[in-house]
């Protein structure tokens, strides 16, 4: 993906999951826009449910072919009243939809997002709380084999359309995170927002019996604040120093669950979180582990997810 311009795929369907999506990509399209009147693009696809290859012109074979294409002209007009409300006209140049037939829809989004040259794929939430993503098969799928990056809208993302004025960056120190970090600074630089660097040292829980003391977990954790601060204030030096024009702030989230641990970085609805993925995962791939799983389960902003290898350049 290249910063200086947005080519979004979304997801879409007629429901909630499909506005949220859809809301997510004309946010980041816009955010990329008003910093630099880059060209940006929004196209959605609906993948129809394609359960077998039509092998003959048997009648069933024929009427099955025919709702699915009565079924795809109608997502595709959904879809383009969808866009033609979140837009104002020439906001964003030509936007489309259209449909797929596969039986895989992550397989059918993939082949999409290469065809069109897609920097990223945008993906609602199927079910959950508002404020939260929550991972569908189609999803979980891509988390763990997409080459280009993801970008989650947590539920109800469609009732905030303002351009995103802060990246948060999951940050570790690892060489994935590293990935992360630079498409993170690459994006606030581009896009002239605020770079905010974070680390996490939920509490690990207590063993029965403590055999280091009651306060074990709790000096642990203090022990890995103190490590992940250091950290964090190497990786806001090493970037203010290839972006001159960022001054990074950071945070430890701490806290006694994810909940807390999320809660306690105060991320605004300003905020786009990235997220890097997995040593796990072969390369230029996402793969989620089990850190960032949680990260995404319980982020209240929407995020964007790097494969491992690849970076956003400007």
């Amino acid at each position: 993906m290249t910063v200086g311009s947005t080519n979004a795929l979304v997801g879409w369907l007629p429901d909630e999951s499909g506005r949220d999506a859809l809301a997510l990509g004309v946010r980041l399209a816009l955010t990329a826009r008003a910093a630099n009147d880059a060209t940006v693009t929004v196209q959605s696809c609906t993948v129809l449910p394609r359960t077998w290859p039509f092998p003959s012109m048997a009648k069933v074979d024929a009427e099955y072919k025919g709702w699915l294409q009565e079924q795809g002209k109608a997502s595709v007009e959904n879809a383009e009243a969808a866009m033609s409300a979140a837009l104002q006209p020439g906001e964003i140049g030509n936007p489309a939809a259209f449909f797929a037939e596969d039986t895989a829809e992550s397989a059918a989004l993939t082949d999409a997002a290469s065809r069109l040259r897609s920097d990223l794929i945008v993906l609602g939430s199927t079910a959950g709380p508002d404020g939260r993503f929550v991972a569908g098969s189609t999803t979980e799928t891509l988390l763990h084999s997409s080459r280009v990056p993801l970008a989650l809208a947590p539920r109800g993302t469609r009732d905030n359309a303002a351009p995103f004025t802060r990246i948060t960056c999951a940050y570790t120190g690892t060489s994935e995170s590293n990935d992360a970090l630079e498409s993170a600074a690459a994006l606030a630089d581009t896009w002239n927002v605020e770079l905010h660097l974070v680390a996490f040292a939920p509490r690990r829980a207590t063993t029965y019996p403590p055999f280091g003391g009651y306060g074990a977990e709790d000096e642990v954790t203090a022990q890995w604040s103190r490590q992940a601060e250091a950290l964090l204030e190497q990786a806001r030096e090493d970037v203010a120093g290839r972006h001159p024009s960022l001054s990074p702030t950071f945070a430890v989230g701490a806290g006694s669950d994810w909940e807390q641990v999320m809660n306690s970085i105060s991320l605004t609805g300003g905020d786009l979180l990235v997220v890097g993925s997995s040593r796990l995962g072969p390369l230029a791939r996402v793969f989620l582990g089990s850190t960032a799983s949680k990260i995404v389960r319980h982020s209240p902003v929407p995020l964007l997810i790097v494969p491992r290898g690849s970076r956003l350049a400007r």
